[in-house]
């Protein structure tokens, strides 16, 4: 792992400017927390997500390998550390634990992974989330079975009490 670009243009200057030694950039480059292999910027803080998430949420989706629509309801709930997903859709309702994740390798972006029962079906589904114009959480993701061949898409619009 390389410098970061910020600390090779500190010491060209210092270099060029002061004349400040390389074991003093060293010993700087030590002691800052940035450099610390421990330190990762893309690391989720979970407790913070499952409280923005947590909520009422109207859902309208696509079934996978086919056109046919549904629509529904799905609650988000912070319970003991863990995102309870309870999950509504023609009646029928279906009780799942949600987890955080990260996808496409080292660019590790965030998504949140669920696995449930609809129409008597073993689901797996991975939503991206954003804030919508009021600051509420939007997800939007693909629906899969095992053997899918073209992905069900999912939308959850906040419901704003």
């Amino acid at each position: 792992m390389g410098l970061p670009r910020h600390f090779l243009v500190a010491y060209l200057y210092l270099v060029r400017m002061t004349r400040v030694p390389l074991a003093m950039l060293a010993t700087l480059l030590v002691v800052h927390p940035a450099c610390s292999s421990d330190a990762d910027p893309k690391q989720l803080d979970e407790e913070s997500l499952r409280g923005y998430m947590a909520g009422e949420y109207y859902l309208i989706g696509r079934k996978p390998d086919s056109t046919a629509t549904y629509t529904g309801h799905v609650t988000l709930r912070d319970e003991g550390g863990v995102l309870q997903v309870m999950r509504t859709i023609e009646g029928k309702t279906d009780k799942c634990a949600a987890r955080f994740d990260t996808v496409a390798g080292s660019d590790r972006i965030p998504v949140l992974r669920m696995h449930f029962h609809f129409d008597g079906k073993e689901y797996d589904a991975v939503y991206r989330w954003q804030s919508d114009p009021d600051n509420y959480p939007r997800f939007t993701g693909y629906v899969y079975l095992a053997d899918t061949k073209s992905p069900g898409l999912e939308a959850l619009f906040p419901i704003h009490q």
